[in-house]
């Protein structure tokens, strides 16, 4: 090895370690930072929030809890039962401190076997949060501890001076202009068909619906800001030092504001720009920097998640903490349910809810995935057919290939987290967006397309 060699060597390992670092304090500071405003958001005035709500009563009752839009199948309706919850955890508790507030995350809930125990338990948070806001001096009878639900700092805030339905004009407003500026992301660094790709993303698994809601809106917000950031870092070589902190704090905000809807997708998108920037500029090492930032993310999200753990067995004890988080790990991962069949069944309702206009369940699993297969089978001959049509060089489709380990992320997904993934596949389902970007993006990064047209045109003047 040279001098030259040695000191690139040294200073790429200089390079990773400072990474690393500032990963790491960033992963201190934003975690601080978030506990800091969820604290100082329990002190804004409990009457102005209820006040606030009680401005949209009328709009909350019609919408109710599952409220439909284009269709009266599942996966074209939103979450109102979910809203109303989260509403209701935007109500500090009277009689608690704040810090009890911010662990137990106590709301109230109604139903005969309602009082007492932990999680989504009542018959409608919807009809549960009128009840609140017609009758002030109810009091909470269930905790959920689970999540942080950092999404009240924003909400809190919101519903001190704004209706619940201004709020969600809002949302719309900031949708549609962080989805410009993604798509404009894309363009700029692929051309328009990777735009394009982008919005037909959005279309194909029904996204723009999420901002009519609360629940759904927070991965897509977090999503589309970790992208535009990413964008920001490459277009700054001495930036690019920041990208797996930004990976890294990307999985903790997930984890600290998303009531787990489809929270790898603040994952999956971001990779998918920095995967089409590498192609682009034909820079290696990809599957290297997919693993990388996909630890750093996962270290963020499962990390924080854990401190939550920590929050409440500090409150509760530790067998108590034990024994909800377990359960939690256990139900949603689906472990209690079934072995390997149900884990592929996770993948299938998902899979299915976003081809079928009207998924009810008519195509069984087996024979669906035969036509699955069949499909993906001629697709695979007609791109090959294309490859070799446009005589396109090796070294090409190996730089696309990487855009398949984000279309398989949410099977992956799927897989893990099948219990969850079953019950809600209406809404998990959208994590597939990822999934069909990244196909678009390897095909059109996979063939010459210049190639092809220029092949086509010598056979048409033979």
């Amino acid at each position: 090895m040279t001098l030259k060699d040695l000191m690139m060597t040294t200073t790429a390992k200089n390079k990773y370690l400072q990474s690393y670092l500032l990963a790491l304090v960033a992963f201190f500071v934003v975690g601080i930072t978030c506990f800091i405003l969820i604290f100082a958001s329990t002190f804004i005035p409990r009457e102005r929030i209820v006040n606030s709500i009680a401005r949209s009563y009328a709009a909350i009752e019609s919408r109710g809890d599952y409220p439909l839009f284009f269709s009266e199948e599942p996966k074209f309706r939103y979450d109102g039962f979910t809203d109303g919850l989260m509403m209701q955890r935007s109500i500090r508790d009277r009689d608690m401190t704040a810090f009890e507030d911010i662990v137990l995350a106590p709301y109230y809930a109604i139903g005969a076997d309602t009082p007492g125990g932990s999680g989504t338990g009542g018959v409608s948070p919807t009809q549960s949060l009128l009840l609140m806001v017609s009758d002030p001096q109810l009091e909470n009878n269930r905790d959920y501890v689970l999540y942080w639900h950092g999404y009240v700092v924003p909400l809190r805030v919101l519903l001190s001076f704004m209706s619940p339905m201004s709020i969600i004009v809002l949302n719309c407003v900031i949708f549609a202009l962080l989805s410009f500026l993604v798509f404009e992301v894309f363009r700029r660094t692929g051309g328009w068909a990777f735009g394009s790709a982008f919005i037909v993303s959005l279309l194909l698994t029904f996204a723009w619906i999420a901002p009519l809601g609360f629940q759904f809106f927070t991965s897509f917000l977090l999503a589309f800001l970790a992208t535009l950031v990413l964008y920001y870092l490459l277009q700054k070589g001495s930036r690019r030092v920041w990208i797996v902190a930004l990976f890294l704090t990307t999985g903790l905000l997930t984890a600290f504001f998303d009531f787990l809807t489809t929270p790898l997708l603040t994952f999956l998108l971001p990779l998918a720009l920095f995967l089409l920037w590498c192609a682009k500029k034909e820079i290696g090492r990809c599957f290297f920097h997919t693993l990388q930032y996909g630890v750093g993310w996962l270290l963020g999200y499962a990390g924080f998640w854990s401190a939550k753990w920590g929050l409440t067995a500090s409150l509760k004890g530790f067998e108590y903490a034990n024994s909800e988080f377990a359960y939690a790990i256990t139900q949603r991962g689906g472990s209690a349910e079934g072995g390997l069949e149900y884990r592929i069944a996770a993948i299938y309702n998902n899979l299915y809810q976003l081809v079928s206009m009207r998924p009810d369940g008519s195509i069984l699993m087996g024979e669906f995935f035969m036509l699955t297969g069949l499909v993906l089978f001629v697709a695979a001959v007609i791109w090959w057919l294309l490859v070799k049509a446009s005589k396109t060089e090796t070294t090409q489709i190996k730089r696309a290939l990487p855009l398949l380990l984000v279309a398989a992320g949410p099977y992956v997904w799927y897989f893990v987290v099948a219990g969850h993934s079953t019950f809600h596949s209406w809404f998990t389902y959208r994590l597939q967006m990822a999934s069909v970007l990244a196909v678009i993006f390897f095909i059109l990064l996979s063939i010459d397309w210049s190639g092809l047209r220029h092949s086509y045109q010598q056979k048409r003047g033979n």
